[in-house]
């Protein structure tokens, strides 16, 4: 499987194991793994966005939200680790 190694997602801005978990859900995720489930980067915004809510950052996180031009991946955005369950 071809994975796009030019998205940008939460490995890009030094996610630990604890914010892993908290954001996703997921401990042991390499950026591999999270490319290889496919999404677009409109959906990895949305979990940017998380994470920069969890570190109360919410200038940064508000960065990321703007980001996203469709209202429903701002939505799930928020809960991207429920959303992707069911995609």
């Amino acid at each position: 499987m071809y994975l796009c190694n030019t998205m940008e997602t939460v490995f890009d801005h030094n996610i630990t194991k604890e914010e892993m978990v908290a954001v996703m859900g997921l401990p042991t995720w390499t950026r591999e793994e999270l490319l290889s489930m496919g999404g677009t980067q409109e959906e990895h915004y949305g979990i940017i966005y998380r994470l920069y809510t969890y570190r109360g950052d919410h200038v940064t996180a508000k960065k990321y939200a703007d980001m996203i031009p469709n209202d429903i991946h701002k939505v799930f955005g928020t809960c991207y680790h429920d959303f992707a369950t069911f995609r």
